[in-house]
């Protein structure tokens, strides 16, 4: 490869939830202000530069699942493995950051993957990747790499002498100077000073210009759209954004019965329905001992980018329940709520609920099997966005914005964001605080409370940012995933699934009562029942719920061929997609002849399922359904416990090659069931313990050991 430099780099990312997204288009960004030529695209828009002549490549990639790819570069693997020529990348260099969680035992599975193709294909490393590890935060290695990353690309890309400070070069952190009158002064570069108010220019007619490309501006109570870089929605120049197949989203009105108004509920009623979702916002606990000892903050982040903009629009705000800025791998669709059960007892730790989907008007159009997912869209609970809101000092006019955003930040760019638009100065230091290096520990202390923005609005009263700014560095509100239940040869017009109600308590000391997004909002829609395994069909008003479909790309289906021997291992709702797997065996049998008729019996494979539960009488969730497979011989056991059976287990994967299906939670049962896979084949196969792990690796590269996880 010659050492001539590169005229420019590429930064490409594959993004599940948007952090490795913000984090690849903060390099292009940084790498543009530092004098170097730089482009951004999404990997499935590969295509939109011609990678065989690239020469410096920067990949930014998360892992999704158990290790698999994100869907927006899915298009991108099947395009790599399709090149066969060994120097099709001879000539580029490259670099790696990759986003994981040990909690899966693949960890960063797709950034591992991608540098082996990488080189594979004759590009060779021009600086060592990262992997940074969710579980213990991914700043710790993000934040260094990044800062490192500088250096090593100015030995191969031309850097331009038109840098922020003139030589190309920009201080990697701010530093806060607390003086002796207890005011925070902040410089960024030399050049960026906070005045003492907190305000970013607020004028005296209450109007406020916020400096974003030199252009936004936001003006009275008029009605507005939200842009980006001054362009309307759909004028963009492509970069970076992953299309969508599904269509214009808008012209999915807000359907009927899913949100209810504050205007039709009175005081009393919204302090209790506040109240109960604890959607007042809660302080954030702090020991800010540390700060007063401080005399200076390092390591603080850059002032995130501004990216939104707001301008007048004359557009009539359409009666949409869905933002045109979502993204979904397939087209939206409204499901019709059509019936619900409760799986679990009164007295259960959990609460399970059984839904059922009317796609009836979609049937044709839509195809899915055991193993399939779909995603569901939850708003926020209304009245928690109205807090929001009125936290922030918007008035009712002003809450009637269309919007289109898409850029994603991280938790401390929030919070240094936050510092810009805080009026007391106290308060402006703990935040500033909470960004340093030294505030670290505080800055865990404050992620244990998992914060919303309505407890950090509460915690620190006098910030009020403008909302375009808060739409800069929010994360985008995530689709829900869940397993079909149901098969398509018993009910195609249908979708079943199930979940829990999702409620916690932070940890000790904090305890504060937590709410999911999604499920309690379909345990509100669904008439929140409570009586055990009795079927519920939903009365009119008609109630839509807007999903996608996500067919499962790894494996995770029941094979054709009913002669293969399954063990399936579902704890508590794991167990969920494998009643569909046995509706669809049961439903292959009897089509093709073959039920359980002794001259026949050998021709079938053996089914075991392994459940789990608390206690059987509360939380064995579809024990009615499971019971009538065992009766009628479609499995062969059902059983709580795997070790206890381990020869039997241990002959049905020697002796007949029998697949092996999990799924469930990844932080510990995953870990669990694969110890307990590896001790039988130790027992009872009589092998080393690597050999048996290798084992374990060899039949997930055969798919013959296939998981189904969530975090």
């Amino acid at each position: 490869m010659s050492t001539e430099k590169s005229p420019n780099l590429v930064v490409f990312y594959g993004s599940q939830t948007g952090n490795a997204e913000w984090i690849a288009k903060n390099i292009h960004e940084e790498a543009i202000k530092r004098g170097f030529s730089s482009e951004c695209y999404v990997l499935n828009e590969h295509d939109k530069t011609d990678l065989s002549k690239q020469k410096v490549l920067i990949f930014v990639t998360s892992s999704t699942g158990d290790g698999d790819p994100p869907d927006n570069s899915t298009k991108f693997f099947r395009y790599m493995r399709k090149i066969k020529s060994k120097t099709f990348l001879s000539h580029a260099k490259f670099t790696i950051l990759g986003l994981g969680d040990t909690n899966y035992s693949n960890f960063n599975n797709t950034a591992k993957r991608l540098e082996k193709r990488l080189l594979e294909f004759g590009a060779s490393p021009f600086y060592t990747k990262g992997l940074a590890d969710d579980a213990v935060g991914l700043e710790l290695v993000v934040d260094s790499w990044i800062a490192n990353l500088w250096d090593h690309l100015a030995e191969i890309c031309t850097q331009k002498q038109n840098g922020e400070n003139g030589k190309g070069e920009i201080k990697e952190n701010g530093k806060s100077e607390i003086k002796e009158n207890g005011k925070s002064e902040i410089k960024e570069n030399g050049k960026s000073e906070i005045k003492e108010n907190g305000k970013n220019e607020i004028k005296e007619n209450g109007k406020s210009e916020i400096k974003g490309n030199g252009k936004s501006e936001v003006e009275g109570n008029e009605k507005s759209e939200i842009k980006e870089n001054g362009k309307s929605e759909g004028e963009g120049d492509g970069k970076g954004k992953s299309k969508s197949k599904s269509k214009e989203i808008g012209e999915i009105e807000n359907p009927e019965g899913v949100i209810s108004t504050v205007k039709n509920l009175s005081i009393k009623e919204l302090e209790k329905h506040s109240s109960e979702l604890g959607i007042n916002g809660n302080k954030i606990i702090l020991d800010l001992s540390e700060l007063a000892n401080s005399t200076q903050l390092t390591a603080l982040p850059r002032v995130p980018i501004e990216h939104c903009k707001i301008i007048k629009s004359n557009k009539e705000k359409k009666n949409s329940f869905l933002p045109s800025f979502i993204i979904t791998p397939n087209p939206i669709i409204n499901a019709k709520l059509n019936a619900v059960r409760c799986l679990t007892r009164f007295d259960a730790i959990k609460k399970t609920l059984h839904l059922e989907l009317d796609i009836k008007d979609h049937s044709e159009e839509i195809q899915f099997f055991p193993g399939d997912a779909f995603g569901i869209i939850a708003p926020n609970d209304n009245l928690l966005v109205q807090n929001i809101l009125t936290a922030l000092g918007i008035n009712e006019n002003e809450s009637n914005q269309e919007i289109s955003v898409e850029h994603i930040e991280k938790e401390n760019a929030l919070l240094r964001m936050m510092a810009e638009y805080t009026s007391d100065d106290q308060e402006k230091k703990t935040l500033l605080f909470l960004c340093s290096k030294q505030g670290v520990k505080q800055f865990n202390c404050l992620r244990e409370q998992i914060p919303t923005l309505l407890d950090l609005l509460v915690t620190f009263p006098s910030c009020k940012p403008p909302v375009e700014r808060l739409l800069d560095v929010l994360p985008a509100h995530q689709p829900r995933y869940y397993s079909i239940v149901n098969s398509p040869l018993v009910n195609r017009e249908e979708l079943h699934f199930a979940f829990n109600i999702i409620d916690y308590y932070t940890p000790t000391p904090y305890d504060v009562h937590k709410f999911g997004v999604c499920t309690p909002w379909l345990n509100k829609l669904s008439g929140n029942v409570t009586e055990m395994n009795i079927r519920t069909i939903l009365t009119p008003p008609i109630i839509n719920i807007p999903i996608f479909m996500k067919s499962n790309s790894t494996g995770f289906k029941i094979p054709s061929d009913l002669s293969k021997s399954l063990i399936l291992i579902g704890p508590g709702t794991g167990v969920a997609p494998f009643v569909g797997f046995l509706q669809h065996r049961e439903k292959q049998i009897i089509e093709k002849n073959q039920i359980l008729e002794s001259k026949k019996k050998q021709l079938l494979g053996e089914t075991w399922l392994f459940y789990g539960c608390r206690e059987k009488e509360k939380d064995f969730l579809y024990h009615q359904e499971l019971e009538g497979f065992l009766q009628r011989g479609i499995l062969k056991e059902l059983l709580n416990l795997m070790r206890i059976r381990g020869s039997e287990i241990f002959e049905l994967l020697s002796q007949k090659e029998a697949m092996i299906f999990v799924c469930g939670d990844a932080k510990g049962m995953a870990k669990d069931v694969n110890d307990a896979l590896t001790d039988i084949l130790v027992e009872h196969g009589k092998m080393q313990r690597p050999d048996a792990l290798n084992l374990l690796v060899k039949w997930m590269g055969e798919k013959r050991y296939l998981r189904d996880l969530w975090a």
